[in-house]
């Protein structure tokens, strides 16, 4: 018999290689009634706008609380970071590269076409296969060799390299599209009136204000309890604050530790922490000029004083790293600490690098979200102390426009940072780090190896002490400048009574506001 190993609750059970994955879905059926009355107001505070409401297009993660919100995918994470079924019933793996798949049958999509397999065939093709689309999904899934459908309820993935972190990404990454909406509408009309089979479907697009969702009264399981959903596109944070204040908005996000005083005055409004996932770098581009050294990138780690920044700037709602992940993610090394603090040494560097006061490293320093104009100013003070030249930049574009695209010039840095969706180090790595993925600006033959072996490790154990190997050789290479790990800030009306998650996601079907 092998051995079994429980996942979660009574609900998951996972065997082992060539036996059955079991994630059996529970009977939701409910006869709650749809709809309270009552609109809950969420703001995404982001510098930019979607481009599209289409799912396997628009990857941002701010930007996917609108989609999880219409969409589901085959799985799902509870409030527990447990994997739950959604769209599929179980799964099965004969192998460690094949996942057999079984769909539920009481699924139908908004326009009321019912779920089938073809539709999660569809889904990975449109993301794989579409150059027109051009899905930012595509590196997420490159590991697919193929999908395919066994019957309407059954689909087969087979990949190309083990991947533990696959059913995970199944879980929060990949959205299932219809396919006969999309063959009647094309992408870009898709995108401007999605379909999809979640808890609210779409009703209008307010394009440079808002986009409405309507409860869903064909839901299956619980109906939806607010009647409608609003996503508000307000980018300033102080307007932001005063629209909650006000009654506006319900949901802040992304409050920043300076304003938390003001809200905290309000009798009306709550402010909600949670130790988050949320992790800061600099991204800068490896491949070519004087950041290819590694002694400039460790150089530039040593000259910030990352613990300053996370009591004086963030109000201590930030903890400094030295990985690209935070203590919340699996995969995290407690072995690997922050760079210290080390200005003399980062002199030192820059020094064996050939670079001083005759030959100065001169950087340009963009920054794309106005909430972090204070630490882009605070970072570029400390490099300026140990004789890097710094231009500041605030272009809210910049990170669509010119880093996504891989255009990020040879003296160029940029603030980044990753919501790790997965909780899994596969995530972060596969962002920006993984030369076979998206890693644009960082390319090595030694860590991609690792992160490979890492990401095709069954056993749970094997896998963290990959990754703890893998993070000591990053730390050692310094691909970016390693920051902070934030908590998540909400200002949350008193009104309703939702609650942070770990990994940021908004669901808003739940919520009982009061009048």
């Amino acid at each position: 018999m092998p051995k079994q190993k429980w996942l979660a609750a009574a609900s998951i059970v996972v065997l082992a290689a060539g036996a059955a994955t079991h994630i059996q879905a529970q009977d939701t059926k409910s006869g709650a009634a749809c709809g309270s009355g009552q609109t809950v107001s969420v703001n995404l505070l982001w510098p930019t706008q979607p481009n599209t409401l289409d799912p396997n297009v628009e990857t941002l993660v701010m930007f996917a609380q609108i989609s999880r919100n219409m969409f589901d995918g085959l799985f799902r994470l509870d409030d527990n970071m447990k994997i739950q079924p959604d769209l599929a019933v179980s799964y099965k793996q004969p192998d460690n590269l094949t996942y057999e798949i079984d769909l539920r049958k009481d699924i139908v999509f908004h326009d009321g076409t019912p779920f089938t397999s073809a539709d999660v065939v569809s889904t990975f093709d449109r993301i794989v296969n579409d150059q027109k689309l051009a899905s930012k999904q595509r590196s997420y899934v490159s590991n697919v060799k193929s999908v395919t459908p066994e019957g309407d309820h059954t689909v087969r993935f087979v990949l190309k390299q083990p991947d533990s972190s696959f059913i995970k990404t199944l879980a929060t990454i990949v959205y299932i599209t219809p396919k006969s909406a999309i063959e009647k509408l094309g992408n870009v009309e898709f995108g401007k009136k999605p379909v999809g089979t979640g808890p609210f479907k779409f009703e209008a697009w307010n394009v440079g204000d808002s986009v409405v969702l309507a409860a869903n009264c064909d839901y299956r399981g619980d109906k939806p309890i607010p009647s409608k959903v609003e996503f508000r596109f307000i980018s300033e944070p102080a307007t932001q604050i005063s629209s909650l204040q006000s009654g506006e908005i319900d949901i802040a996000t992304q409050v920043t530790s300076d304003l938390t005083a003001a809200l905290k005055s309000s009798s009306d409004v709550a402010v909600q922490s949670i130790d988050g996932n949320q992790t800061f770098w600099l991204s800068m581009n490896t491949k070519d000029g004087p950041l290819a050294d590694p002694k400039v990138r460790q150089a530039l780690n040593y000259a910030i004083d990352k613990t300053a920044i996370a009591e004086q700037l963030l109000g201590g709602f930030a903890t400094p790293v030295g990985q690209v992940y935070s203590e919340s993610v699996f995969g995290y090394t407690k072995a690997v600490s922050p760079y210290p603090f080390d200005p003399e040494k980062a002199k030192s560097l820059l020094s064996e690098a050939g670079y001083g006061s005759s030959k100065p490293l001169k950087l340009e320093f963009y920054n794309f979200r106005a909430e972090l104009n204070p630490v882009q100013q605070s970072i570029a003070s400390f490099l300026a102390d140990v004789g890097v030249g710094v231009t500041t930049r605030f272009d809210p574009n910049f990170f669509v426009d010119t880093w996504q695209p891989g255009k990020m010039g040879r003296n160029q840095i940029i603030i980044r940072s990753n919501n790790n969706l997965l909780m899994d180090a596969d995530f972060a790595l596969g962002l920006e780090l993984d030369g076979t993925r998206r890693g644009m600006y960082f390319n090595s033959p030694e860590t991609d190896a690792q992160i490979a072996k890492a990401r095709g490790e069954a056993d749970v154990n094997s896998r963290q002490v990959a990754y703890d190997e893998l993070n000591k050789t990053l730390h050692s290479l310094a691909p970016v400048t390693f920051l902070y790990s934030t908590n998540s800030i909400y200002g949350v009306s008193k009104r309703i009574d939702w609650k942070p998650r770990p990994d940021g996601a908004i669901y808003l079907a739940n919520v009982n506001k009061s009048h």
